[in-house]
């Protein structure tokens, strides 16, 4: 356990966590609602400081993202705990319930991902690293200086502060956009839209490359007039954002059927009336990065394999390019 950054002690001897706006208020020996962080000697300890519950070498394109790096591989590690309870998660089995791991000092870590051959660096990915923080910032700082990128696959719900700081120090984020209502942010993953809009626009107008991704439920977030909200938010960001539509599978406490392919296929064709780089997710086909200029193919995509068609950050026809090679 390491001492935890961001609480306060409060007049009862409780301690109030500052991470995120959940704001949890722990008494000495409980842990607060991310499972990660509890009070230990009247403080709050990141419990599962260097914990490692999942680890891979995936493709990049997995996290997703496909404008940072395509074809790479990256050395990917998840711990337990979440800040939020969506009743749909898709890896509820490490976000929702601790799990025994193995410890991975960050100095133990950088030093796993430089012997992998041909690895970028680490994404932090699986549950929630955001409540990871003060291991992230551990880690990171070595990894830059083994010229290694660090790269976060989160749901943006911090508070202003801490989310700030690892804009600062990543390389490059996917930032779940759940839906784009209050409600459904409230009853649905118990947490807060705004908290996660106002971090999208830090890390979009950030030195860190942004991308998205939106997984559409059957019946919960599944609404056109809804998702054009969405849409319209993102562009005004800016419409070079890559957007990614992921089909929902039934699990932990959601049972609704599986994503109808047919309303991803909607949903991207609404995207790309605003929006020059869209992809679909979960649904089996390949999906290619075309120049919006032209519709040249850039980056070919079969399965996990990659294959990058332009250089030097242009089309063939002079486009300039969002994309990291």
């Amino acid at each position: 356990m390491r001492k935890a950054e961001f609480f306060q002690k409060q007049e009862d001897g409780r301690v109030k966590c500052l991470l995120c706006p959940n704001f949890c208020v722990i008494s000495e020996g409980e842990n607060g609602r991310c499972l990660s962080r509890g009070m230990r000697g009247g403080e709050i300890r990141l419990l599962n400081y260097a914990v490692v519950v999942a680890e891979n070498l995936d493709p990049i394109e997995k996290k997703p993202l496909y404008h940072y790096y395509p074809g790479s591989m990256i050395y990917s590690i998840g711990s337990y705990g979440c800040n939020l309870k969506c009743r749909f998660c898709q890896n509820s089995d490490i976000s929702q319930f601790e799990q025994p791991g193995k410890m991975v000092l960050p100095e133990k870590l950088v030093q796993q991902a430089f012997n992998q051959a041909g690895n970028l660096g680490v994404a932090f990915t699986y549950n929630e690293p955001g409540i990871w923080y003060e291991y992230l910032l551990d880690c990171i700082g070595l990894l830059k200086k083994a010229g290694l990128k660090a790269v976060l696959v989160t749901n943006g719900y911090l508070c202003n502060e801490p989310f700030s700081r690892l804009c600062e120090v990543s390389d490059a984020m996917n930032i779940d956009l759940k839906a784009f209502s209050g409600s459904f942010y409230k009853n649905i993953c118990q947490g807060d839209l705004e908290t996660v809009k106002r971090n999208i626009t830090t890390a979009v107008r950030s030195k860190t490359h942004v991308e998205l991704t939106n997984l559409v439920v059957t019946g919960l977030n599944d609404d056109e007039n809804e998702f054009r909200q969405l849409v319209e938010w993102v562009a005004q960001l800016s419409d070079e954002i890559p957007l990614h539509i992921s089909r929902y599978f039934p699990r932990y406490l959601e049972t609704a059927e599986a994503t109808d392919p047919k309303t991803i296929a909607r949903f991207v064709e609404i995207a790309q009336e605003k929006l020059k780089y869209v992809y679909a997710g979960n649904i089996g086909v390949s999906q290619n990065t075309i120049c919006p200029a032209c519709n040249k193919n850039l980056v070919e995509r079969t399965g996990y394999h990659t294959r990058v068609l332009f250089s030097r950050g242009k089309c063939s026809c002079g486009q300039e390019l969002p994309i990291i090679i």
